[in-house]
């Protein structure tokens, strides 16, 4: 299984809290953020530009996941 949370306003925006799926299903982060796009109702467009975090490390769209990885999106900040 992978664990997918959503934090910041991305929790918000979604009203969804994470997912639990099969590894399977998701192996990238950008496969996980179609997953989620699908569940919330969002564009994929949406989870894109999020910072993704892999077990607590920076990751790309295009990283992998495996069996037991835990994926965090946070939405980007924003301001100045």
């Amino acid at each position: 299984m992978v664990t997918i949370k959503l934090f910041g306003s991305m929790r918000l925006k979604t009203g969804c809290k994470g997912l639990e799926v099969p590894a399977g299903d998701a192996p990238s982060v950008k496969a996980a953020c179609q997953l989620l796009a699908g569940e919330t109702g969002h564009n994929i467009k949406e989870f894109k530009n999020c910072v993704f975090m892999v077990n607590g490390k920076p990751a790309k769209f295009t990283s992998p996941l495996k069996d037991n990885d835990e994926l965090v999106l946070l939405a980007a900040a924003g301001g100045g």
